[in-house]
Formats: structure tokens, sequence, C-alpha cells
């Protein structure tokens, strides 16, 4: 059988390019619980939005301007050009509590991997997917960043052991950190995976793990008392710092890249990405990769029938049946697609970019966690 390696090492020979907030940012609204309105004037780093989930961080301005727009799907901000930032934070003067929880809440940071205590804290310092290397970029030109969100999250975490996992022959170092190399190779980077090769199990209870892009974040509130109002994608084989709610038209302009008609856009990676609707989108905290599949490399995605080929079973890392419960979800039978292991999937997307009938396996299993999510919300409530 044929062997495919998907190799997540990146030469890198430049470094971060930083691009300016565009006249008009798109901030993706859904999952969020607006605190403005339309025709609300807001100063570069003032929260627009909270998120719903206990843990989740808030969503700021990334440049001063007017909120000239809001619809289902986006928050509009016209930048007025200006400088005008909300004041910094002291957040290295506060004590480990609820407190300093709240205000990294507040400032845009997930605080669920950093609450509670942990055993063991792993950092994913390997890049999330093939043709992504924000994170090789960050340990290589940004580590005192890093080192401070560190220090911050073993300061809240108090782990008896602290990982960080590279690539092999990496020489990457982080204070009060034994390194780990693993092999560069995806599905590799994924976090279940990483913690299985440190600690012999994928979701051991004693165990927190963090990306080095989310440990970053958390080092530049730390260092800096501003929210987190920007991330770095990697664009063509380079990576830029963008502002968050930039349009994709924007980027693509800006590094003179133009697709064609029947190209897909995909923000994040080519494997767990997704497609954007319109080049209007804006980008968001949680996207570090973005890619232009032309219409004639690969055959297009469809709803067509499974062929019982059995590639998806026999390249899935987490030893699931995608292949039944793409079909269970086909029929909104998600209690069935749990049956058979949903909830065990690691969305890596190596089932569907194997589908020789082009099903869309991983938005199937997607769709079908988001259904039983909101319906047993919907109980609860």
């Amino acid at each position: 059988m044929l062997k495919i390696h998907y190799s997540l090492d990146s030469g890198l020979n430049e470094s971060i390019t930083s691009i300016d907030a565009p006249n008009v940012l798109n901030i993706q609204k859904r999952n969020l619980v607006l605190q403005t309105k339309k025709g609300q004037t807001v100063r570069r780093g003032e929260i627009l939005a909270k998120h719903p989930s206990p843990f989740g961080g808030a969503y700021h301005a990334a440049a001063s301007g007017k909120i000239t727009a809001i619809n289902e799907h986006n928050l509009t901000i016209s930048h007025d050009g200006g400088d005008e930032t909300v004041e910094t934070v002291d957040v290295q003067s506060m004590g480990v509590g609820k407190d300093l929880l709240r205000t990294l809440q507040d400032l845009g940071i997930d605080v669920a991997p950093y609450s509670g205590k942990a055993a063991t804290l792993i950092i994913n310092g390997l890049n999330p997917e093939p043709g992504i290397s924000v994170a090789q970029q960050l340990l290589m030109d940004e580590s005192e960043i890093i080192q401070a969100g560190l220090d911050m999250a073993r300061k809240l975490l108090t782990p008896d052991r602290t990982v960080l996992a590279v690539g092999k022959g990496e020489n990457f170092k982080l204070s009060g950190a034994e390194t780990v190399g693993i092999k560069p190779k995806y599905p590799h980077s994924l976090d279940a995976l990483v913690t299985r090769d440190i600690t012999g199990r994928e979701f051991p209870a004693d165990t927190k793990i963090v990306s080095v892009m989310d440990l970053h974040d958390l080092g530049r509130v730390v260092l800096t008392g501003l929210p987190v109002m920007d991330t770095v994608l990697t664009i063509d084989g380079r990576n830029y710092r963008v502002p968050l709610g930039t349009p994709i038209h924007h980027l693509l302009d800006t590094v003179g890249i133009q697709p064609s008609s029947g190209d897909i856009v995909v923000l994040g990676g080519p494997f767990r990405g997704e497609a954007v609707y319109s080049l209007d989108e804006g980008v968001t905290k949680n996207d570090y990769g973005l890619f232009i599949i032309p219409s004639s490399r690969f055959p297009k995605v469809q709803d067509a029938p499974c062929i019982n080929c059995g590639e998806c079973v026999l390249n899935c890392p987490a030893r699931v049946q995608p292949h039944l419960i793409s079909r269970c979800t086909e029929y909104d039978k998600f209690e069935m697609a749990e049956k058979h292991g949903l909830h065990s999937c690691f969305e890596c997307g190596l089932c569907a970019f194997h589908c020789f009938a082009r099903r869309p396996l991983l938005q199937y299993i997607r769709f079908a966690k988001a259904q039983l999510k909101a319906s047993r919300q919907t109980e609860q409530a």
C-alpha cells in the first residue's frame, strides 16, 4: 500500500511581516455575545463581544473606528486611521485566582487550559498542518514572548512536569520545560497524538496541552497589558501578522495573489481548514493559514454515495469508522453516529482527503457534533 507522509517541517528564511489594519474590518460574530451596537465609536482594543462559554476569551477591535454595520455573520468597523487605544492592564502584578483568570478572559484569552491544576503541562510546538509554519516561526523569532506565556501558565497550573514538544532535530528550548522531539509528520501534530507520545495516553485527566500560538497570545497579553488583536498567518510560504477582522481580499491583494474562478480559498490548514463563502470574510484569532486550492488540482467534494473502499478507516488515527459516522449523519441519526465513535474523532481531515468518492466526511462529523451539542444544551435549558 502506498504510504504518503505529510511533512510539518518548513524551511524558514524570512521573519514575520506585519500587515496594517485596512480601511474596513469584518469581525465574525457567530457564537459571540455582542457588547456594542451599530453607530458606536470604538478604540483599538475595546471589547466588541464576549464568548458565551464560561472560559472563552472576549473579542476586541483591532483598530479604532466606527461600527458601520452588523448582520448575522459580521460586525463591520470602518477604520478611522487613528491609533487611540484602550488603557493597559497590569497583568503581571496580579495574584493567582479567579480575578486573574477573569482578567485574562476579558483580554481575549481562552482560559480553559489554564483553569485548575495539572500534573503535566505540554506545549505543542509542532506546526499544526502541512504548509503552516507559524509554530516554528514564533519559536524562532519570539521565544521571549512565549517564555512569558509559559511562566504565566506554570504560575496558574503549578505542574510537576512541563514539556515542550517540537519536531525531531529542532533545537528550540524554553526555561522550565524539557524538550521532546516528535516525528514532524501530519497528523502527529494533533494534540491527542502529541499527548500520547509524551504520556502514553491520548486524554489523561491530569494533563493540559496548549499550542505555541496560544502561549504566544498569553505572553503578549502579559507583557503588553493589551488584549489579543491579531494573529499570525502563513500565506504562500511566508508568515504575516494580521489584525483580526482583516478581509481575505485585502490579504490577497497585499501579498499579490489573485484566485481564479472556481478556486477554493481556505482559512486554516489544507486538512482541517474551512472554505470561505466570501473574500470579505475576516480572519479570526484561531486562523493560522490561508490557502488557495486551484480548481484543477482535486476533484470537487460532493454528496456522492459511499463506495465502501475502506480508505477512510485505514487512514484514521483515531481508529473510528468515518464512513459509518457520515452515513448516520446524512439521515439525522446523530446518536447512532455517537455510538460509532463520533466523539473519538480528532477532526484531522485525513478521511475526507483519502475518500475516493470525495464525500465531505469532516463536515459531516463536525455537523453531527454541533447538532448533538445544541440539542443537549436545549434539553438543559
